[in-house]
Order: structure tokens, then C-alpha cells, then sequence
């Protein structure tokens, strides 16, 4: 645990988890790469975790490009997602992704001992092999023993694909788009969202099936490859979006494959974002015997976690 801070006129503390090492071959797609075992930790945080971010560093120390991660999760597997049965992931990256924190009156409560799953895949696109590579996750939280406790709020992930799977597809050419629909389970307010596309990815759209409405459209920075450079952050602050049990969620991946070709894997899109539960509603608990529940729990550590593409960002 790094030392005391301030942030925002309240305490703060950094917790760092460490992933690796592993090699990395020259020019090498994740199934050239023996992927990171995921690891589960019994958090000794009480507090609201409040950020997060990663680095890469290889066995000397020095700085790694960010490409080699092709994603990371940090999940809870004792709590479920808003929209479905799946376990609850509380923070994910990719190698666009910025470090990032909310505002100082929120944050997620976590107590010693709950149970939190790093997960994560490696490649290596430079021509260079990489040795001792290792990926640094630091969370930033508040410690539980302020005077005024934070507002908790809970992290929301939606995908394009079913929610237990993987969640890469193939990208076909030209224009495509992927959809998937769901309803949350209980009332919440969408304060902010952030996504992920792959590379040709054009948009991430929410929208809000029963009221006929766009929620966000969110449009991708490119660099000249067409590669995903970065990712709009949407704040809907101060009330928040509604997201109502009665209503039908859709969020649509766009893309634009130029090369004339399938694309295998090509295609990922996914929101990741915080809500905060209505006013006296109880987050739900996860249904152990649900299959898409299992399912979740198999593919993302079991033997299958190793060989394919993991779930987004």
C-alpha cells in the first residue's frame, strides 16, 4: 500500500497488484503468448476504491509499450452485473486506456477480505521480444474511517456479444454493425460511460429501445492505421441517466473494414461505466446456479480463459 494522500480534500491511498511475468516473443498474436494465470486476491482494502490505473514494465524495470495488453479485467465474483447474471467487473483496460479517477464524493466500497479476480491477455506486436514483462494494476481508494462516507456507487459493463462468452467476433467486410439487448435489474442513474472498439471501429451507440431514443453516440479518436486511439468519456452528471427495469437496453458496435476481407477476432465492442442504485434498492446478488453465471465463471478462469479472446473494457 503506497502512503497517504489527499484528493479532493479526502484521504487517499494507492494499492498495487502486480501480473507476470511472462515473454513475449517478437510479433506475436495471444495465442503465441502462455497468457497470465488469473489471480484472485482477498483485498485487505476498507474504503471506496475511487481509480485506477495500469502500467507495463518489463524484468529491468523499463516501461513497456502499452500494445502488448490486449485487455485486462478486474472482476468481483461474488457480485453480478446490472444487466445480466455475469460476475461483476469493476475496472477494465486496454491499451487506450487512461488512467482514470472519479469525483472525490464517490466510490466503490470494498471491505477486507472480498474476493477480486485480475484477469488478463498478453500479445506483442513490435518486431522486438520482451522479457519479464509485467503488468502493474493500481487501484486509488479512500479509506473507510472518514468522518462523511462516500456515495457508493456500482460499475456497470455492457457488451455487444451475449454477456457470457467471448467477446471478440469476426469483422466482416465493409460496413457492419453488432447488437446486443438487455434490461437492468433494478432502477439505477448512469452518471458516466466510457467504451472500447477495435481497429475500423466507427461508433458505440446506447440507446434506449423502448423509448426510441439514443442515449450516446460515442465516436472513436483514429490514427492513420484507423486504430482506436482513445475513447470519449460521458458524463451525464449531476442527475445522472435513468435506466429503467421496464425498458429494453440496446448497444451497437459500428465498424468500417476496408480490406476487402474477414477480419478474424476483429470486431469487440463494449461500455463500461458507474451507476448509482435508486434510492433504496438493494443491488442484486449473483444466482451461483445460473447457467449464464457458470458459463462466465468457466470461460473466464478456466483452461478456455487461456486460448481466446477474454471479455472487453
Amino acid at each position: 500500500m503506497g502512503a497517504l494522500a489527499w484528493a479532493g480534500g479526502v484521504p487517499s491511498r494507492e494499492y498495487t497488484v502486480q501480473i507476470g511475468p511472462r515473454s513475449l516473443p517478437a510479433n506475436a498474436g495471444h495465442g503465441d503468448v502462455q497468457q497470465p494465470t488469473p489471480m484472485a486476491v482477498a483485498m485487505p482494502i476498507d474504503g471506496w476504491v475511487r481509480g485506477m490505473s495500469v502500467d507495463l514494465v518489463d524484468g529491468q524495470g523499463r516501461e513497456v509499450p502499452r500494445q502488448v495488453l490486449h485487455h485486462l479485467n478486474v472482476i468481483m465474483p461474488e457480485r453480478r452485473e446490472l444487466f445480466s447474471q455475469i460476475m461483476l467487473r469493476i475496472g477494465a483496460a486496454g491499451p487506450e486506456t487512461k488512467p482514470y479517477q472519479l469525483p472525490f464524493f464517490l466510490g466503490y466500497r470494498i471491505h477486507p477480505g472480498d474476493s477480486v479476480l485480475f484477469t488478463a491477455m498478453l500479445h506483442n506486436p513490435t518486431p522486438s521480444a520482451l522479457e519479464g514483462v509485467r503488468i502493474r494494476v493500481k487501484l486509488d481508494y479512500t479509506p473507510a474511517d472518514i468522518v462523511l462516507p462516500l456515495l457508493g456507487i456500482h460499475p456497470v459493463y455492457l457488451d455487444v456479444t451475449p454477456p457470457a462468452g467471448f467477446h471478440s467476433f469476426d469483422l466482416p467486410p465493409g460496413r457492419s454493425s453488432a447488437s446486443w439487448e438487455g434490461r437492468p435489474a433494478i432502477p439505477a442513474r448512469l452518471l458516466a460511460a466510457s467504451g472500447h472498439l477495435h481497429q475500423y471501429g466507427t461508433s458505440l451507440q446506447l440507446i434506449d429501445v423502448t423509448a426510441n431514443e439514443v442515449l450516446w453516440d460515442a465516436r472513436p479518436a483514429l490514427d492513420s492505421a484507423k486504430d482506436v486511439e482513445g475513447m470519449p468519456i460521458k458524463y451525464f452528471l449531476p442527475l445522472g441517466l435513468k435506466l429503467n427495469p421496464d425498458h429494453v437496453y440496446r448497444l451497437t458496435a459500428s465498424y468500417d473494414n476496408p480490406t476487402g476481407q474477414v477480419i478474424p477476432g476483429g470486431g469487440m465492442g463494449a461500455l463500461g461505466g458507474i451507476v448509482l442504485p435508486g434510492m433504496g434498492e438493494i443491488w442484486p446478488s449473483p444466482a451461483h446456479d445460473d447457467p449464464e453465471y457458470r458459463k462466465d465463471v468457466r470461460l473466464t478462469v478456466g483452461a478456455e480463459s487461456h486460448h481466446h479472446p477474454g471479455h472487453g473494457h
